[in-house]
Parts: C-alpha cells; structure tokens; sequence
C-alpha cells in the first residue's frame, strides 16, 4: 500500500487473509473506510462530492431527498492528528467498471493521505497487483 497506493487484491474464497492484512494496516496506523461496489453509484460523487440520497418512496409519503457528505473528506477531516491516513477497502469491486477502476486507481493523487485497497475477484492464493493495472487490463499476478 505504501509503495502502489492503489491495489486490487484477489484472496482466496474461503477469506481470512484480508482480514489479517487490514489487522496490519490498522496497526500501521491507517484508519478504514468499508463500501461495497454495489450500490456504490458513481465513485467520485460519493466519496469526493455531496450527493443526493433519494430515499424508496413507500407510497403516501412526500418525496424527499437527503444530501450526504464527501465520504474520503469527512473522514479525513475526522482522522486524528497521528494517522498515518485512510484506506479506502472496496468489497466486491469486480462489478466495477474500468473506468470506475481508474478512478479509484487515481484518487490517491487527489487525496495523499487516502489509500485503495479493491477486491476484484478471487484466487487460488491471496493475490495482488497495482490498481491502475487491473484497471488496464493487465493480466499479470505477484505474490503477497
């Protein structure tokens, strides 16, 4: 994380290794930000913009819409002074596009003190690359 700033991981199905790895990150000093991809919507105006949240409309009720904050600036705003800085962890980020993907390889730049950790899908053993990559397409794997 420290030299990439953006990964997409491939744990093994039966999992445990994501959890340790945030374990050591979390030990590191990083703070955490859990999304899922689904129902993420657009990345940048959910974690970089305020955006509007319209609730499911039950029937008589007006129509109301709720405005969210930037989720990376609130929480960065919230972090204490000795963190070493936020990691992003995005749940099932294979349903991403590549574009989205890109994004989220890019945010680290906007953002210093905001790291990217995708899981984009599973393998055999835990597995990682640079996000940008994944996001290219490049098909080469490197051991964790």
């Amino acid at each position: 994380v420290k030299e990439h700033k953006a990964l997409a991981i491939y744990p093994p199905h039966e999992g445990g290794y994501e959890g340790r790895y945030a374990t050591r990150l979390r030990y590191q000093g990083y703070y955490f930000l859990d999304i899922s991809a689904r129902g993420l919507g657009d990345p940048e105006t959910t974690l970089l913009k305020v955006h509007p949240v319209y609730p499911a409309h039950l029937g008589k009720q007006p129509i109301v819409r709720w405005y969210f904050p930037p989720e990376v600036d609130y929480r960065l705003a919230a972090l204490p002074p000795n963190a070493k800085g936020l990691v992003v962890w995005v749940i099932e980020a294979k349903v991403l596009s590549r574009a989205e993907l890109q994004f989220l390889a890019l945010l680290p730049t906007l953002r210093p003190k905001v790291r990217v950790i995708a899981e984009c899908g599973n393998w055999r053993k835990f597995m990682w690359r640079p996000l940008k990559d994944a996001a290219e397409g490049i098909t080469t794997y490197e051991e964790a």
